[in-house]
């Protein structure tokens, strides 16, 4: 089964078709006896986290502006929680994990760039011809596993088990943010 570990912040406004999670792991293909062990490991994380707020705001592209396939709202509140609670679930899961990721960027994905009308729209919105989505703030009070089944119509994930997070406030380890400019991300 594909797995991945994300925090849910819910649905999005206006034309939004952003998936109602962060992904803080992503990791590929598992097999089905390992979920209870996965599971184990990330218990620990969650009871070591305390819950805190986000603000998700502006819009960034992957790789790039000027050559976006991935068009997302950024993390601008809570960021630095979320990379270290990203950084805890890899620690925790790094002999199961696909090979880790670059930098993690906080950020939920409003669309992929397929299409030319896809890319006209995501110019559009990178440089300010269209509003982006309205600020939003969300309670990060859990994390998720979460199985993805590809189909035809796009995935379809369903969660596998939840972890609360319950650390005394103040648990966090400050990180150092991604550098924005570095990630193409704009605050508009």
């Amino acid at each position: 089964m594909r797995a991945f570990v994300a925090l849910e912040v819910g649905p999005g406004a206006g034309d939004a078709t952003a998936p109602e999670h962060l992904t803080l792991e992503f990791l590929g293909d598992v097999p089905p006896e390992s979920v209870a062990p996965i599971a184990d490991r990330l218990r620990p994380v969650a009871r070591a986290t305390a819950p805190f707020r986000i603000r998700l705001e502006g819009v960034g592209a992957f790789p790039d502006v000027s050559e976006p396939r991935v068009v997302w709202v950024g993390v601008t509140d809570g960021g630095t929680e979320l990379a270290e609670l990203a950084r805890r679930v890899r620690d925790a899961l790094r002999d199961v994990a696909r090979a880790p990721r670059e930098a993690f960027v906080p950020h939920l994905t409003l669309f992929r760039v397929r299409t030319p009308s896809d890319r006209r729209r995501a110019l559009e919105l990178l440089d300010g011809r269209r509003a982006p989505p309205p600020p939003r703030e969300a309670s990060a009070s859990e994390f998720v596993l979460k199985e993805s089944e590809l189909g035809p119509r796009g995935a379809v994930h369903r969660t596998i088990e939840a972890f609360p997070l319950s650390g005394p406030a103040g648990t966090g380890q400050p990180v150092r943010s991604a550098n924005r400019s570095e990630t193409s991300f704009l605050h508009r």
